[in-house]
């Protein structure tokens, strides 16, 4: 009986971790977009030919699926929206990437970090570097991105996870438009 109870406890407290994540990944989408007309998620399954991304970058997927938006706006063109999670130095960071049908990254922001330091990659300043970024941009630590001192390891697997989303960014606008 016990077991039963810590399994539902468990559960329990894995969805509402979820359900707080998407709810601030929604708003931070709303703050971005203001003028959106419309939002759709979707769950996206990692494909192998996506997975080929981790060995550009060095850095494999946290799951083999991510939460995708697409987001339509007035103009009638579209934002696509991808929440995704890396490895900091012990627990993960969840962050937001906002990509344009250029497949450009027009905003990044960490929606959960859970470490006690290196922290500072949640600063605006330091994700607006990301800006304009798309898969054929600098990503590398000391060149295109400036590092953080104190933050080294949370500065590393953040680039590495937003160059490999702009790697298959292509894979999700297409599997959007399959729908």
């Amino acid at each position: 009986m016990k077991k039963i109870l810590y399994i539902l406890i468990i559960m329990l407290t894995s969805f509402l971790i979820s359900s707080e994540i998407m709810n601030k990944t929604e708003v931070a989408i709303k703050e971005f977009l203001p003028n959106h007309i419309s939002l759709s998620h979707k769950i996206h399954k990692i494909s192998k030919e996506s997975k080929k991304s981790q060995n550009v970058v060095k850095q494999k997927f946290f799951r083999n699926e991510l939460n995708v938006w697409k987001i339509q706006m007035s103009d009638s063109t579209y934002n696509y929206a991808i929440l995704d999670n890396v490895k900091g130095k012990s627990m993960p960071i969840t962050f937001l990437t906002i990509f344009n049908s250029n497949k450009q990254l027009t905003n990044t922001s960490i929606i959960k970090y859970r470490e006690a330091y290196g922290g500072e990659v949640r600063s605006k300043s330091w994700l607006k570097q990301f800006s304009n970024y798309s898969d054929t941009s600098n990503y590398k630590i000391g060149n295109g991105i400036s590092g953080i001192s104190g933050a080294t390891i949370s500065v590393h697997s953040v680039s590495k996870g937003i160059h490999k989303l702009s790697l298959i960014i292509g894979y999700i606008i297409k599997g959007f438009d399959e729908e």
